[in-house]
């Protein structure tokens, strides 16, 4: 009788194996032969699960993928069951548009700053916190936008150069102090980047600079990028992890997403939070003294005591966010733009003797004169974008007709940064692959705007990134004093086979900044530093 009870269990066993292995079969046959986007070229493997996506995302491969998936399948790929990249500016405009532009896709769950609440049919609802990266309804995205919008004008955000010039000059020092010594490029970009938003939103330095140091909050950070990287293909699973913990094993144990802190890691994070909300308390006691501080901070408080409807949340959260989403995007583009111009000599040279010879290089507006140097960064930012995974959109409802394809509602679609920008279509002049930056000054004003307008480096469409004045700001000063004051040699490992998420940073590069005689202004005084 037991083996009888025995015998059946392993036949129901056996059924049950044989009944998942043809239902899975049958998912994979459809997906391959009969779903809606099986006409869409891209990887066999890629159309049946997000794994084949996931997989390359946990191993850091999104830069080569954007590099060789449009090259091999064209300006359309299925790189999963219901996800398309594009390659092209009638994709760009459908997607991006200004005032039509798609909603963002499930994927942006993973990069939630504050767990959604999940109901029982796994539907999301958020807070409202100004979580602007993540934040799906457009209505109160483009509130909150506006809200800010003041703050972030160039206008006033360029008042904050006196507070970069002082980190300048700090950094000229630490430079000077190492003697040529060798660097890792990305960390010393990630340290300048962390104080400088530190001097121009809270007056305050977080002591990287002083230490020689970011106590690998870069690495650690990158890290974090790579886990939201694949949480967000299976935003089923991600739900259903924010609803218990029991699902966390799959991440943590099954992609091996698990990341413990170096020995000497220390964030920046728990002090920003602990100013932040000091400065709060103080502007809201009416016996306080006044602070003075003419910082970023400062000007968001005054906006919350403006427009209640700039809520504590908002001021605490978007005084949060100008660290958490600037910090490592900034290091991001300064490591690029260093790397880049470091192992093009010629390049340099033309750079350093436009920098050199300009009566004042090292103001905003004066480095904004700088066309050839403007134009070697913007092309390191064109072809090592902060971002290398797909911007990606959901479809609405009635679908998207584009590219001899019918797309239905639902899916996910989005153009690639790395990918757009090297498309010979949009890119004036010869071989986008090339470093050149003389593509952005010898073609016609037309082809230098297209280049602008199908540019991903900032976001798309109504979701462009509030701080890029800041950013550019804090970039183009940094770039223009440190190369008015060294000659930069930079050892850069090959670009394929960088780790890259769905953040991008080029990891691996050495540098030496090798001083030179600094130049004197009209009065006969140095200039920073």
């Amino acid at each position: 009788m037991v083996s009888g009870l025995i015998w059946s269990a392993a036949c129901v066993l056996g059924y049950g194996i044989c009944l998942l292995l043809l239902s899975l079969a049958s998912i994979a046959l459809y997906r391959l032969l009969f779903h809606p986007l099986a006409r869409v070229p891209g990887p066999k493997i890629a159309a049946i699960s997000n794994v084949w996506h996931a997989y390359h995302a946990r191993n850091g491969g999104m830069f080569e993928l954007a590099c060789t998936l449009h090259q091999k399948y064209g300006e359309i790929v299925r790189v999963g069951p219901d996800e398309l990249w594009f390659n092209s500016m009638e994709a760009f405009d459908k997607i991006y548009s200004s005032t039509k532009g798609y909603d963002k896709s499930d994927f942006y769950l993973a990069t939630s700053l504050i767990m959604p609440k999940i109901d029982r049919l796994l539907r999301p609802h958020f807070v409202d916190s100004l979580d602007l990266l993540s934040e799906r309804d457009m209505k109160r995205y483009r509130l909150q936008r506006r809200l800010i919008g003041r703050v972030y004008q160039t206008a006033n955000v360029t008042k904050f150069e006196a507070a970069v010039n002082d980190v300048i000059k700090q950094v000229i020092m630490r430079l000077k102090d190492l003697d040529g010594a060798e660097i890792d490029l990305k960390e010393w970009m990630h340290i300048i980047a962390v104080e400088c938003l530190g001097a121009c939103v809270l007056s305050w330095s977080p002591g990287l600079l002083k230490a020689g140091t970011d106590w690998g909050s870069s690495g650690h950070s990158y890290l974090a990028w790579r886990r939201k990287s694949v949480m967000g293909l299976f935003p089923t699973m991600t739900k259903l992890t924010m609803c218990t913990n029991l699902f966390e094993w799959v991440f943590r144990d099954v992609w091996n997403l698990k990341y413990t802190a170096p020995p000497n890691f220390r964030s920046f994070f728990p002090d920003v939070g602990k100013r932040i909300s000091r400065r709060i308390k103080t502007a809201m006691n009416p016996k306080a003294h006044k602070d003075r501080r003419l910082d970023l901070m400062a000007d968001l408080i005054q906006l919350h005591k403006d427009k209640p409807e700039f809520t504590e949340v908002y001021l605490r959260k978007m005084a949060m966010t100008n660290f958490g989403a600037g910090h490592d995007t900034m290091a991001s583009t300064l490591t690029a733009i260093f790397t880049m111009i470091g192992t093009h000599n010629d390049v340099q040279k033309k750079v350093t003797e436009e920098i050199r010879g300009a009566n004042d290089p090292l103001s905003y507006a004066g480095a904004a004169q700088l066309q050839y140097t403007r134009a070697a960064s913007r092309e390191a930012m064109r072809l090592h974008p902060a971002l290398t995974m797909s911007l990606s959109r959901r479809v609405p409802d009635n679908g998207l007709y584009i590219h001899g394809h019918f797309i239905p509602g639902g899916t996910t679609v989005g153009c690639n940064p790395a990918a757009l920008h090297r498309n010979a279509n949009i890119v004036t002049g010869s071989d986008p692959e090339a470093y050149n930056p003389d593509r952005w000054l010898s073609g016609d004003a037309l082809d230098v705007r297209l280049m602008e307008r199908y540019s991903l480096n900032w976001g798309g469409g109504p979701r462009t990134c509030p701080g890029k004045n800041l950013a550019e700001m804090v970039v183009y000063k940094v770039v223009s004093a440190l190369f008015e004051r060294f000659d930069v040699e930079v050892v850069a490992p090959a670009q394929i086979g960088q780790p890259s998420y769905y953040m991008s940073m080029i990891t691996g590069a050495k540098a030496r900044f090798l001083p030179v005689t600094p130049l004197m202004d009209e009065q006969g005084s140095k200039r920073i530093g």
